[in-house]
């Protein structure tokens, strides 16, 4: 079976992580793999998950696309319809709302089967969405997610993302205390995702203000792609808080760190506290559905009652108290671990795949 998905972008983030471990699974299966990126871009962190996925057997094609410009959507929505007719696969899954826009156009008056994976809870979708894929077969990455779906699709199903320990996983660290030029006893905080609204970094400056403790160190993993993301400009006057930009060694710095956090108002199922389960890293996720789903009796983990930031300082002081290693940590969270294996959840994307394939 030839296996085409189509994303908007590689520049990282929950949706990117994913793929990297599921589509490297699925060539692993015995499947032909192709990704078609839709945006433009060069950064470091892109050209990183692009090598990976090539060394892993996936074909990747690049459309181009340039961000706010309507003749270049035109020009690359014909451009991933030559593609995937070229490719002909047997199934096209999309990822992300410009991409289920690519994929009806580029499987429009053909035999290919559309599948849809959402990957946020909930994903709103706009008219021209609603239009071409209100008959789609849909994939939900999570149960949380399929529990506040607003689509009324027929054929709908959650499967939960899953992880690779191949890929997410690291024995290497990074010395951040050097890289910053902090004292050996400084304790450091980690979040991880791309600068948008939904991640909340707004709410570490409340956690500051409440803590009032200058050798606590807050450092966030993620990219900033300019309108619509948090301006970093804002948090000048809290240099305890420290934007570390995309990273391709996140492993390596939940392994240095003290404490993994996340502040997020909503997520689908969030890839990056899958990767901190599984690096052993102490947890405080905030109270939202999406984490409670996957973090009840986790070791390690604590989920604030309020989302106020002195419910989230008694959180974090209580892990930074938590003296087992990562790996002992890790080791009490194998049941979780291996709920969200990207093997268990490979398999069942192909099991779904083939009730539309012909």
């Amino acid at each position: 079976m030839k296996i085409l998905h189509i994303t908007n972008c590689l520049r990282g983030g929950g949706i990117q992580n994913f793929l990297l471990s599921l589509l490297s699974e699925q060539v692993k299966l015995g499947y032909d793999v192709a990704l078609i990126v839709i945006e433009k871009d060069d950064y470091e962190y892109s050209l990183h998950l692009e090598n990976i996925l090539k060394k892993s057997g996936v074909r990747i094609y690049r459309l181009k696309k340039k961000r706010s410009s309507k003749f270049s959507f035109l020009k690359t929505l014909f451009a991933c319809r030559k593609v995937t007719q070229a490719y002909c696969p047997n199934i096209v899954n999309t990822h992300g709302e410009m991409s289920h826009i690519y994929g009806a156009f580029a499987t429009m008056m053909s035999s290919m089967p559309h599948c849809i994976t959402v990957h946020n809870a909930p994903e709103y979708w706009d008219r021209i969405n609603k239009i071409l894929n209100s008959n789609k077969p849909l994939i939900y990455c999570s149960d949380s997610a399929y529990e506040l779906r607003t689509q009324k699709n027929k054929d709908i199903i959650a499967i939960n993302n899953g992880i690779s320990s191949s890929i997410s996983k690291s024995e290497s660290t990074v010395d951040l205390r050097k890289e910053l030029n902090l004292l050996l006893t400084d304790k450091i905080i980690v979040s991880v995702g791309s600068l948008r609204p939904q991640k909340n970094y707004d709410f570490l400056k409340d956690i500051v203000d409440e803590l009032k403790d200058s050798s606590v160190h807050f450092c966030i993993c993620g990219g900033n792609y300019g309108s619509g993301y948090i301006n970093i400009e804002l948090f000048k006057n809290y240099p305890t808080i420290h934007f570390l930009g995309l990273r391709s060694d996140v492993a390596a710095i939940q392994n240095a760190s003290d404490v993994f956090l996340s502040c997020a108002t909503f997520e689908g199922l969030p890839i990056a506290v899958l990767e901190a389960f599984l690096n052993g890293i102490p947890c405080v996720l905030s109270p939202i559905v999406q984490h409670q789903k996957i973090a009840e009796d986790v070791a390690s983990c604590i989920i604030p009652k309020e989302f106020t930031a002195k419910a989230f300082v008694d959180a974090l002081e209580t892990v930074l108290l938590d003296t087992q290693s990562h790996k002992a940590i890790s080791e009490q969270r194998i049941f979780c671990i291996n709920k969200f294996s990207i093997a268990h959840t490979a398999k069942q994307y192909i099991e779904f795949y083939m009730r539309f394939v012909r």
